[in-house]
C-alpha cells in the first residue's frame, strides 16, 4: 500500500521526462546503449509505479482506473522460448495485426510479468513502439504499444488527483467499498 501518492507521481514524472529526453536522434547517436537502457528502465519502472498507485483504490480516480490504451496484437508463428523470442527470427505474423483498446493496468501487468520485450525504431533511430508479452501470454500474443501512447498514459496518471471520494461499508466484504472517485 502506498502511503502518499505524491512522491510516486513525482518519480513517474521523472521517468516520463527521461523517456522523452533520451528518445532523440542525438542521444541515440551519442550513446545508443545508454539511451536504450534509460528508456527501457523508464518503461518498466513506470509500469510498476502506475500499478502500485492503481492498487491503492482511494489514490486514483475512476478515470485512471478505466484509462484505455490502444494496442496492436501480433500472434506468434512459432513457439516462443527463452532461446527463441526475438522478432528477427520470424516468430510473429506481421501481416495480421489486430488493434484494440485495453486497460492501462493490463499493459502494466504485461510489462511487470514480461517474457518478451523488444522495440521498433523509426528511421532516425528513435523508439517508436515497444512489444511486450507476459510469461502467461508468450505463445498467444505480443502486444505493440506506441511510445507516444505510453507517455500520454504516464502523464495522465502523474496528474491524476482524487478531489471527491464516495464510499460505504460493505457488510458482505467486511470492508469499505469506493463507489465514486472524482478526478480533479
Amino acid at each position: 500500500m502506498v502511503y502518499e501518492s505524491s512522491p510516486w507521481k513525482e518519480d513517474l514524472k521523472r521517468r516520463r521526462q527521461l523517456l522523452l529526453q533520451y528518445n532523440t536522434k542525438e542521444h541515440f547517436e551519442k550513446d545508443e546503449d545508454k539511451a536504450y537502457t534509460v528508456i527501457e528502465k523508464a518503461i518498466f519502472y513506470s509500469a510498476f509505479i502506475i500499478r502500485k498507485l492503481l492498487d491503492c483504490n482511494e489514490k486514483m480516480s475512476d478515470e485512471a482506473d478505466q484509462y484505455a490504451i490502444k494496442v496492436t496484437e501480433w500472434k506468434p508463428t512459432r513457439k516462443i522460448t527463452v532461446m527463441h523470442r526475438w522478432p528477427r527470427e520470424g516468430k510473429f505474423d506481421w501481416e495480421e495485426g489486430k488493434t484494440k483498446n485495453v486497460l492501462g493496468n493490463k499493459v502494466c501487468n504485461w510489462l511487470i510479468h514480461s517474457f518478451v520485450f523488444f522495440t521498433e525504431v523509426n528511421e532516425d533511430g528513435t523508439i517508436e513502439s515497444f512489444f511486450v508479452s507476459s510469461d502467461y501470454d508468450k505463445n498467444k500474443v505480443a502486444y505493440q504499444v506506441e511510445i507516444s501512447e505510453w507517455e500520454k498514459y504516464m502523464k495522465f496518471i502523474e496528474t491524476d488527483w482524487v478531489v471527491s471520494l464516495h464510499s460505504h461499508y460493505d457488510e458482505k466484504k467486511q470492508d469499505y467499498v469506493f463507489t465514486k472517485k472524482e478526478r480533479g
